[in-house]
């Protein structure tokens, strides 16, 4: 037995596919690895509050399912090509343990990605859960087609393959709903900091963009892979994007914590949006009626003395775009607004 044949001129033949994707893991593995290090390096920099804690923790998660991910391929590739009489019945097999947990490794990888990615979009739109509620939907409806297809996929024959109705349009949606949450909640994110840029003001807009694009660029990584995957999902070369998944589905989120954190310096502010932010960067607009006055204006003219309201001292710290509100005394806000650039500070000019 062969295999499928190619579904085109140029595609690969199934077993030098799946051995095509064992190599390209092998990399995206070793990207993991630094990667994680470095984000737990840049965790600890910062302090292992709750929010920073969270997403160590995380991200441990997802590397560990990577890790499993590509240790169900090498006993694949162990079994396949030194193990067995027959190679190509052997890796055409879907139902194998080893196989069926390289898939429930990958789906479940791609979960919590996609579920990291609507809780940055729940924090961005300050907790609003009337707009992350169709996204977390799309998770669930995703969960259960991935699972629904992989149990299916245990009840094939050796014989089968993933191409069989029953398996492959059940990964089809699985991929859709994927790539619908991907792009529709990266896009979301990536409007409210655009709204939030204030352009007119110098230098603004020129440190708040880059913290878009490493949003949208890590989001659409994953994206990208995604949308290759359902276009060749018919081909013996789709399963190099459907391996490679398992290992980008860890490796997006904890990139963008990376790239984040490196910016700045441990004592930095979050990249958060803020109101009023005293170092400089105010960038969502305020809801309260009120207009920001920038820390260190004095109002009247150069020689008069500067007199603002202080109502709410916020305090902003990396936690992975995420931040923690304190509301303090006007006295204690007063001490706290000199501690920069780790404190934002709301003003009213009533």
């Amino acid at each position: 037995m062969s295999g499928p044949p190619p579904a085109f001129k140029g595609d690969l033949t199934w077993d030098t596919a799946l051995l095509v994707a064992s190599w390209v893991v092998g990399p995206l593995y070793g990207m993991n690895v630094c990667v994680f290090i470095l984000c737990a390096h840049v965790l600890h920099m910062k302090g292992l509050r709750a929010w920073n804690l969270m997403m160590l923790l995380v991200a441990t998660l997802q590397f560990g399912l990577a890790t499993g991910h590509v240790i169900s391929i090498v006993v694949q590739l162990i079994r396949g090509f030194g193990g067995t009489s027959n190679r190509t019945l052997y890796l055409l097999d879907e139902s194998t343990p080893e196989h069926l947990a390289q898939e429930y490794l990958y789906i479940t990888n791609s979960i919590v990605g996609d579920a990291i990615l609507i809780w940055r979009l729940w924090i961005i739109w300050d907790r609003n859960f009337w707009l992350c509620g169709p996204f977390v939907v799309l998770c669930f409806a995703t969960a259960v087609a991935g699972y629904t297809a992989i149990t299916n996929l245990a009840h094939l024959s050796p014989t089968d393959t993933v191409f069989l109705a029953r398996v492959h349009y059940w990964l089809i949606a699985t991929w859709s709903l994927s790539i619908a949450t991907q792009c529709g909640a990266t896009l979301m994110i990536g409007y409210r900091f655009w709204k939030s840029i204030k352009w007119n003001v110098s230098g603004v807009g020129r440190s708040t963009l880059p913290v878009l694009w490493i949003l949208v660029e890590s989001g659409a990584l994953c994206s990208i892979t995604t949308i290759f995957l359902l276009g060749f999902s018919a081909t013996n070369t789709g399963a190099i994007f459907a391996s490679a998944l398992g290992q980008i589905s860890a490796l997006a989120p904890t990139l963008i914590i990376v790239r984040a954190g490196l910016r700045g310096s441990p004592s930095s502010s979050t990249f958060m949006p803020v109101k009023g932010s005293i170092n400089g960067t105010n960038d969502l607009p305020s809801r309260s009626g009120h207009s920001d006055v920038e820390y260190g204006t004095r109002l009247g003219g150069r020689d008069a003395p500067m007199v603002v309201n202080i109502r709410k001292a916020t305090e902003i710290r990396l936690d992975d775009l995420g931040k923690r509100v304190c509301d303090t005394s006007p006295s204690d806000a007063g001490r706290r607004s000199s501690k920069l650039p780790e404190y934002a500070t709301e003003y009213s000019d009533s």
